[in-house]
């Protein structure tokens, strides 16, 4: 089931969940709730500490009517495990037992992981004024693909890119991905690619054809979401409301994507300057962008030709130096925004 955003990036700041300390809560007779860190339709996320080895790791805690979204989340889990994928958020284990709140007591399906100790790209962006730098979105894209493609060439994709789903760990803020509660096997036996017929993932990220209900290419839904998520680093705003052309609604928002459908690209570029103030954009910026939001799946680029784009090849090209000092400046751009 694909569903609506419910952060938005359009003037906002995100609220921390504030928790009750004073209530005592433990999972597993093991795990001690520090603080939410988030929700979605089938869980609640949750920083923990975890009592037997110090470390603090994250708790996702399913609905009671979420069996089956856990148990493929697991499976995904156990074979991204096997593969050993550095770029994917790490796996610790998953369990159905006792969670405790002021002595009361239920059962509850969990799953414990690596903690993003410098947290999601939503986190970070959020804060700033009004996105990254060009230089510093160059530096999130390369990794956010060498991720995404880590992925692909393992036959999964994600089906649920988006900023809350891409954290940061360590002291080089080294990219991870979350969440693959929606990831599923895009290649059939033979490793070829497989239609997919799910429509699930965030509107504001999700490729047409999955809102528009048609069977679809997972590697090329990806491959949109990445667009989505590159506009929203550079300008702190969406670049549509949905990719869905057929909304009746005359509002601003939800008729942009139908410009980039029929490829009216001087229009669309002059409604987001006239109504959301978004400017200074690069031809370089503007040209990749459009390739990888297209409606029709076949013209969004591969993440090898996203790689060789003329927006990103000369920092795939650089040398380790020149990388290096990428990261500094995203990292003093994360500081410099945080309250």
């Amino acid at each position: 089931m694909v569903y609506k955003e419910t952060k938005l990036l359009i003037n906002i700041k995100m609220q921390a969940s504030k928790e009750n300390t004073s209530i005592k809560r433990i999972l597993a007779n093991r795990y001690t709730i520090i603080s939410e860190l988030g929700s979605g339709l089938s869980s609640k996320v949750f920083k923990v500490l975890d009592e037997k080895t110090g470390e603090t790791k994250v708790a996702k805690i399913y609905e009671d009517n979420s069996s089956s979204i856990f148990v493929k989340e697991v499976q995904i889990f156990k074979m991204l495990e096997g593969l050993n994928l550095s770029t994917n958020i790490k796996f610790y284990e998953a369990e159905f037992d006792d969670l405790i709140i002021d002595n009361k007591t239920t059962k509850k399906m969990y799953i414990i992981q690596e903690y993003g100790s410098k947290g999601c790209l939503f986190d970070a962006l959020i804060n700033t004024k009004s996105g990254f730098s060009e230089d510093v979105c160059k530096y999130i894209l390369l990794n956010l693909i060498n991720c995404v493609d880590a992925l692909h060439k393992k036959g999964i994709c994600h089906r649920d890119l988006k900023t809350e789903n891409i954290v940061m760990v360590g002291d080089n803020y080294d990219f991870k991905l979350i969440d693959f509660g929606f990831a599923a096997k895009c290649v059939d036996s033979e490793n070829k690619p497989k239609k997919l017929k799910k429509s699930v993932g965030t509107a504001y990220y999700c490729a047409p054809e999955i809102l528009e209900g048609n069977s679809y290419d997972g590697i090329k839904a990806d491959i949109f979401s990445i667009g989505a998520i590159l506009f929203v680093l550079m300008t702190k705003n969406f670049g549509f409301a949905e990719a869905k052309v057929s909304n009746a609604s005359s509002n601003i928002r939800n008729l942009l994507y139908k410009l980039i459908k029929v490829k009216r690209y001087d229009r669309y570029w002059e409604l987001l300057e006239r109504y959301f103030k978004i400017r200074n954009l690069s031809p370089k910026f503007k040209n990749l962008y459009l390739k990888l939001v297209a409606y029709n799946p076949e013209e969004r680029p591969t993440i090898e030709e996203i790689r060789q784009d003329e927006f990103l090849v000369d920092i795939v090209n650089s040398n380790e130096q020149c990388i290096n000092k990428l990261r500094e400046k995203m990292i003093n751009e994360i500081k410099f925004a945080q309250p």
